[in-house]
C-alpha cells in the first residue's frame, strides 16, 4: 500500500473516533465540557497527520494552542511534519489565511489549516493551499503584506513606509511581527537584528527580509542582509 493510501485510511479512521466522542455532536455542552471534547479531538487529529510526533512534542502543541488567545489558528505542513499557532487576530474571518500564510512562511512549503478557535478546520481531508501572497515581489503594497494583524497594518511607521527615506528596509517573522527601519545604511541588518531579537521563543523559524527599498524581496527567503 502507498504511503498516500495508507494516510488515507488514518485519516478517515481518525473522522470515525471523532464521530464515537460522546457528545461531541450535541448542542449544550458547557464551556468547560467544549473545551475538553475539542482538546480531545485535536489530539486525535493531530495523531493521524503526524503519528511520528512524539507524545510530549504533542501534549505541548496542544497546550500551547489551548493556551493561545483568540482568534487564533493552527496550521500543518506534511512535508516537513510541521505546525505553526497564529493567536491573536481580530476576528475569526481572518485566522485561515494568516495561518497558512505564517506556516508556508516558515516552512516554504504550502500548509493545511487544522483548527480555528476551538472547531476543527477539516472534515477528514486536509487542503494545502498556496498562498499568493507568500510570492508577490513587486512594489511595496500594504495590502500584499502576508499574516500581519490589522493593528499591525494600520501602524504609522507602516503607512509611512513607501515615501519614508532611503535606505530602508522590512523584516517580518510567520508570527505577523513586522519591524522597520529606515535612513541608515545598515537598515537591512537593523530590522533583521530587532525582528530575530524581538523576545519570543525562536522554534518558529526565523526572520525574513520583507522589503528593501520599495521592492518587495519576501519570496526570496533572505534572512542576512543582501
Amino acid at each position: 500500500m502507498s504511503g498516500t493510501a495508507n494516510f488515507k485510511l488514518k485519516f478517515m479512521g481518525w473522522v470515525g473516533c471523532i464521530c464515537l466522542i460522546p457528545g461531541i455532536a450535541f448542542a449544550g455542552l458547557t464551556t468547560a465540557q467544549r473545551k475538553s471534547q475539542f482538546e480531545r479531538a485535536l489530539g486525535l487529529v493531530i495523531s493521524a497527520v503526524t503519528p511520528d510526533m512524539p507524545v510530549d512534542e504533542r501534549d505541548r502543541l496542544i497546550e500551547a494552542y489551548m493556551n493561545g488567545k483568540s482568534n487564533k489558528g493552527l496550521a500543518v505542513q506534511d512535508v516537513y511534519r510541521g505546525y505553526i499557532v497564529s493567536v491573536l487576530h481580530e476576528d475569526e474571518e481572518a485566522v485561515g489565511d494568516r495561518a497558512l500564510e505564517a506556516c508556508q512562511m516558515r516552512f516554504a512549503k504550502p500548509c493545511a489549516l487544522v483548527a480555528i478557535n476551538d472547531e476543527i478546520a477539516t472534515d477528514g481531508q486536509l487542503e494545502y493551499k498556496d498562498m499568493p501572497r507568500l510570492h508577490y515581489a513587486g512594489d511595496f503594497d500594504l495590502s500584499q503584506i502576508p499574516t500581519i494583524r490589522l493593528d499591525t497594518r494600520n501602524r504609522a511607521d507602516l503607512q509611512r513606509y513607501f515615501r519614508a527615506s532611503e535606505p530602508k528596509a522590512i523584516a517580518i517573522h510567520p508570527w505577523g511581527e513586522l519591524f522597520i527601519s529606515w535612513g541608515t545604511a545598515d537598515a537591512q541588518q537593523t530590522v533583521l537584528n530587532k525582528c530575530n531579537n524581538f523576545g519570543r521563543d525562536k522554534q518558529n523559524g526565523p526572520c525574513f527580509l520583507y522589503a528593501i527599498n520599495t521592492k518587495v524581496v519576501l519570496p526570496e527567503r533572505i534572512t542576512r542582509p543582501k
